[in-house]
């Protein structure tokens, strides 16, 4: 097997460790390799030995987001992929390796009701990162017509007082708003949505330039009606 801590020695930064530490508060253990060398590595061990590496524990921030790069990429059917998510989610504990796992996730088109349904189960845990990596997963991989109301249900009726889910939420409102403006506007009239989560899907709506100013005004009244 490659030696993957010695490359991520090689790659690693003082300031930009110093730098990324600000950005995941709490986090320890950061090194400073940015995100385009920590997908280059995880290339190199998903073509070489990546079921070993995956018996390793994961040291680090930049081995997590390793891991995370391996589990969602690396060639296997939909069950073990299952199998080993359900392993690392207990890992997740900031925004930055969930975000990276969600963007990275392969899935086959034959495999994506079984894979959708797994994800969206993730919401019934009850689990900050949990149900972030649920969210994010499906606005990364299923913001469709066929997806777009159950997504829209879920971030309506599910409740999580953790900050990163609640941005995860409105995040992936604002993605569902500018891709099916009709639905998510509806949802937002509706009024059950979390109210921190409504208040700051608005913002990062009308933050987005994909949305019409005249959409922005009626968006900003909402709020303040509300």
């Amino acid at each position: 097997m490659i030696d993957y801590r010695a490359m991520l020695r090689e790659e690693a930064e003082p300031e930009y460790a110093e730098f990324s530490s600000k950005l995941i508060p709490g986090k320890d253990g950061i090194m400073g390799v940015r995100i385009p060398k920590i997908r280059a590595i995880a290339k190199m061990i998903v073509k070489d030995d990546w079921e070993s590496f995956l018996e390793d524990e994961p040291e680090c921030f930049e081995e997590e987001s390793l891991h995370a790069i391996v589990i969602a990429s690396a060639p296997m059917d939909i069950e073990r992929r299952i199998g080993l998510i359900d392993g690392f989610l207990g890992i997740i504990d900031n925004w930055s390796v969930c975000d990276t796992f969600c963007a990275s996730l392969k899935i086959k088109k034959a495999e994506r009701d079984v894979a959708y349904g797994y994800l969206a189960s993730l919401m019934d845990t009850g689990k900050e990162f949990h149900m972030r990596v649920s969210l994010i997963s499906r606005m990364d991989h299923f913001l469709d017509p066929d997806h777009v109301d159950d997504i829209l249900s879920d971030i309506e009726t599910y409740r999580n007082d953790g900050y990163y889910y609640k941005m995860g939420a409105a995040w992936a409102m604002s993605f569902c708003y500018v891709k099916f403006p009709e639905p998510s506007m509806r949802t937002l009239v509706a009024g059950k949505m979390d109210d921190w989560v409504f208040s700051k899907s608005i913002q990062k709506i009308c933050e987005s330039y994909r949305v019409p100013e005249e959409d922005k005004q009626k968006l900003k009244a909402l709020k303040r009606n509300r």
